[in-house]
């Protein structure tokens, strides 16, 4: 099956953590790129430390960590301690023998050791760097650490969003990692498409900042032509109504309205029942219904608000009226629509984790003749460091023994404790979560056609 894939042969080095790097590089290892992921017992990478299967922290809790198995799938894991300098030289000479090397410190962090584009160059000519960092690898900013929250707010997005007369507001969810790994995605590619065309390699330096500056441009554009700073309007457009959120039946349902024309509005008034408001000379044309849009968007989530979001949904699509129910996570999984594009594929888990099979989600994109798959789940900790020693660097066994023994390569965190897991139930009274199914594993081995097994 590799060898059909796209990146069949391509070899990548990831020196990366959390998302940035490690979600771009899963991709490209999706389509058939061989990927070594380095890591270290010392340092471990913080999605390894937290959110584990079955909210169980006990004995070898690094390896059922979910956030990391959803970020490094179809990946070989090789530890090393960067502090030691056997551990460096072993990196250089993984390097010299792959394609490209991928990874997100800081420049200061990639200085230290040695490992900046030219010094890689002198041992691979042709290499491919890739530096993923907060705010790009040159300019005043270079060496500021970084997370999702302050890129988002530099990059102008945080100052579009929020609502009217508030203050900017950030995503749950780190953005900006994930768009700078989408964009990451495409530049590898582009320079592998370069390099086997003309042979050379080149250095890739992303900006997670300005990768979300590329996709909303609007607040740069606005300046630029008009003049203007935008005002955050929340979840209404600048120049149609209604726009907006609305409440349906149940806790926490919602669906996504926007009546872009005369007859999308014609279309929900008629779903909606043509209440008597809908007659109010307030909304008779386009301009009377923005300019008295909050009056339109209350009594529009009365009516919403006796509809199950879903039924809601396929009645106004049917009219050809834009609007989309707001899934959730459990909504998302079990859906039948992204089921039919085959948007899930269930993995197995080694045993010594007592992980059952699970459905993880796949790419955004579907090829007609070189699909990708998830070929293994992510590593154990170090699960690859025979192999990678062995059969990629042709190190002997007494020589890997010696790494073993001096502390540059191990399978398991070093002084290292997690931090205790809460109860979903002390999750729900705390806020943190609105809900918990006790029979989802039920619901999953059902809906996936999973083998039910002892340890699930």
């Amino acid at each position: 099956m590799t060898a059909k894939l796209p990146l069949a042969g391509v070899r990548i080095v990831e020196l990366g953590q959390l998302i940035a790097v490690p979600f771009a590089v899963k991709m490209l290892a999706d389509m058939g790129a061989e990927v070594i992921r380095i890591e270290s017992c010392g340092r471990l990478d913080n999605y390894r430390a937290n959110s584990f299967y079955d909210n169980d922290s006990s004995g070898d809790y690094w390896n059922r960590a979910v956030n990391f198995y959803d970020q490094n799938r179809n990946k070989l894991s090789l530890t090393l301690d960067m502090t030691k300098p056997e551990a460096q030289k072993t990196l250089r000479d993984l390097i010299a023998v792959s394609d490209v090397f991928a990874e997100n410190f800081t420049p200061r962090v990639v200085r230290n050791f040695g490992l900046e584009y030219e010094d890689l160059r002198a041992i691979r000519p042709d290499i491919i760097m890739v530096s993923s960092t907060g705010y790009g690898y040159s300019g005043p900013w270079s060496n500021f650490g970084a997370i999702g929250y302050g890129t988002e707010a530099a990059s102008g997005l945080a100052h579009t969003t929020g609502y009217e007369g508030g203050p900017p507001m950030l995503p749950e969810i780190p953005y900006a990692d994930y768009t700078a790994a989408e964009h990451t995605v495409f530049a590898v590619a582009a320079a592998l498409a370069v390099r086997a065309r003309t042979g050379q390699g080149q250095f890739i330096d992303v900006s997670q900042t300005q990768t979300m500056s590329a996709v909303s441009p609007e607040v740069l554009m606005d300046f630029a032509v008009n003049g203007r700073k935008i005002e955050r309007l929340g979840n209404q457009a600048r120049a149609l109504a209604p726009q907006g959120c609305y409440p349906c039946s149940g806790n926490d349902r919602w669906i996504a309205i926007s009546a872009q024309t005369d007859a999308h509005w014609q279309s929900l008034c008629e779903t909606l029942g043509d209440p008597e408001w809908t007659r109010d000379e307030r909304f008779g044309d386009s301009q009377s219904r923005w300019a008295n849009r909050d009056d339109l968007d209350g009594l529009i989530g009365q009516e919403t608000a006796r509809w199950e979001h879903r039924e809601l949904e396929r009645d106004l699509q049917s009219k050809r009226v834009p609007a989309g129910a707001v899934l959730d996570g459990k909504e998302l999984l079990f859906d039948a629509h992204l089921a039919e594009r085959g948007y899930y594929e269930v993995v197995e888990h080694e045993p010594s984790t007592g992980m059952p099979p699970l459905p993880y989600t796949t790419r955004p994109w579907v090829f007609s003749e070189t699909p990708g798959s998830i070929r293994r789940a992510a590593p154990l900790l170090g699960e690859h460091n025979r192999w990678t020693l062995a059969e990629v660097l042709g190190r002997t066994e007494s020589q890997i023994a010696e790494l073993e023994r001096s502390g540059v390569i191990g399978n398991a965190p070093v002084n290292h404790t997690p931090v205790p897991p809460i109860t979903a139930e002390t999750q729900i009274l705390q806020g943190k979560a609105i809900a918990h199914d006790p029979d989802f594993k039920e619901q999953i081995r059902e809906s996936f056609g999973i083998e039910d097994r002892p340890r699930l």
